[in-house]
């Protein structure tokens, strides 16, 4: 008996491992190509540049990830990972090499164009591919290998290794460009692209062998599958119970209050040097990871839907002072005199010049640091709310069903990180971003009104389920 627990142990070891291994890398990849991105497409055009790059990858989002995800379902898993992988890793190398050619390509050149478009396209293929990775590996795979009674501790676990991940390759990253310069550093990440591309199969192959329980798929039967086919994505997205807490969940995309390309831009376009920028993209990051350690405890103690409640309360206080920094001393709002000296022609000549590698969204000295203190701590919660979120929609969506929904449910998030890019796109200027952070806040908000409207019928169903 004692033989065959430490077996089950050591083969349950060997599993998390594999994951966890497989994951990182995925996250790593993931978190420095879309922190270079943003470097190089702010060096090339400013803010307004860094805002069409994350508009395209939204719109195929938009368009594509649902329609991908209903076609995993139908797939195997083995099948359904070998196709994004490559297709994954490929395109960050041929997106690196045009990006090195338009570094030395004259900006005045029709080439140069086509080559910026062709690598924004495959960012944006990049990014399509590298969501559905980690919807496969983070959102269905870990469901079959850890159940319903490990799932909050790997689900944790998952977002500290991806959240490690953006402390790590920012400073990876911001060192490599001082080391070797932009233009050898996209050289290195495509290579490592390749061999990240490698080490991802041997993992994956050790991973689906050691588990039968990958080899298939419950309710896959030919009444299920015509009953799946036969529904929209949307109803299918829905009628699902978890609807409320999810499509709250997605209405946190509409926010530029985080670190991602959009603040990178705004620190860059503001005077900040990239290791500056790096350091606290970091330290947003360890806010995460301890938002998720501190989910796994709560969800513990408390349950998920608590959980994801104490979470909310937190980011909306950090929310209120992202909200209130925009008028203290030092901030760079200055809406009166954009408004002022605003005309068509000036707004149109700066939207043309953000393709010819003059970034026109201005150098303003003057840094707002509390804004940018308190996105990051509001990270910590923000995390918190997405583990519960997604850890709801786990647990309460069918198998078949899994890849479907959570596809509409990416889509649905990048219709509303597109909808911020418009706006970014139309208010570029650091001057102006405060009126993003007002509307940011209200969209945030109404998604915390969501999950609150979850949690509260969840307590009368609970409820009614005790009195029958």
């Amino acid at each position: 008996m004692t033989v065959e627990v430490t077996g089950n142990q050591a083969s349950k070891l060997k599993t998390n491992l594999s994951l966890y291994c497989v994951y990182f890398f995925t996250c790593l990849e993931d978190r420095t190509w879309a922190f270079c991105v943003s470097i190089c497409m702010n060096i090339m055009g400013g803010m307004r540049m860094v805002s069409f790059e994350q508009f395209f990858e939204g719109i195929l989002q938009m368009f594509f990830s649902v329609h991908l995800g209903k076609y995993f379902d139908r797939l195997t898993r083995k099948r359904a990972i070998m196709t994004v992988v490559p297709l994954n890793n490929l395109s960050i190398c041929a997106a690196s090499a045009l990006v090195i050619t338009c570094l030395f390509t004259d900006s005045t050149s029709s080439w140069y164009q086509i080559y910026l478009l062709i690598a924004m396209f495959l960012c944006a293929i990049n990014q399509l591919f590298q969501s559905a990775e980690k919807t496969i590996i983070g959102k269905d795979w870990v469901m079959v290998l850890g159940g319903e009674k490990d799932l909050s501790k790997l689900n944790a676990t998952l977002l500290t290794l991806d959240q490690f991940t953006n402390v790590i390759g920012p400073l990876i990253m911001g060192i490599l460009v001082s080391w070797v310069g932009l233009s050898g550093m996209l050289g290195i990440f495509g290579v490592s692209s390749l061999v990240a591309l490698i080490l991802k199969a041997l993992f994956l192959k050790s991973l689906y062998i050691s588990n039968p329980s990958l080899h298939v798929k419950k309710d896959l039967g030919p009444k299920t599958i015509n009953a799946h086919l036969n529904k929209s994505v949307l109803q299918t997205y829905w009628l699902q119970d978890s609807f409320p807490a999810a499509f709250g969940m997605s209405l946190l995309y509409m926010t530029v209050m985080g670190f991602g390309g959009l603040a990178v831009g705004y620190g860059s376009s503001s005077g900040l040097p990239g290791y500056i920028i790096g350091g606290f993209r970091s330290f947003g990051s360890i806010a995460a990871i301890l938002g998720s350690l501190s989910y796994a405890i709560f969800e513990k103690r408390y349950g998920v839907n608590t959980a994801g409640l104490i979470g909310l309360i937190v980011q909306q206080t950090c929310a209120v002072l992202a909200l209130v920094s925009v008028f203290l001393p030092g901030s760079p709002m200055n809406i009166n005199g954009y408004l002022k000296d605003f005309t068509i022609e000036n707004w149109s000549s700066s939207m043309t010049h953000s393709f010819d590698k003059k970034n026109k969204t201005g150098y303003d000295p003057h840094i707002d640091w509390s804004n940018f203190t308190s996105d990051g701590v509001s990270l910590t919660r923000l995390w918190c709310l997405d583990l519960a979120a997604t850890h709801i929609m786990q647990i309460t969506i069918p198998e078949n069903e899994r890849n479907t929904v959570f596809g509409m449910h990416n889509a649905l998030c990048q219709t509303f990180s597109v909808f911020k890019d418009i706006l970014v796109i139309v208010l570029p200027l650091p001057a102006t971003f405060a009126i993003c952070i007002f509307v940011s806040y209200g969209f945030v908000t109404t998604g915390h009104l969501c999950f609150v409207y979850y949690f509260v019928k969840s307590k009368q169903i609970d409820s009614l389920k005790k009195k029958a």
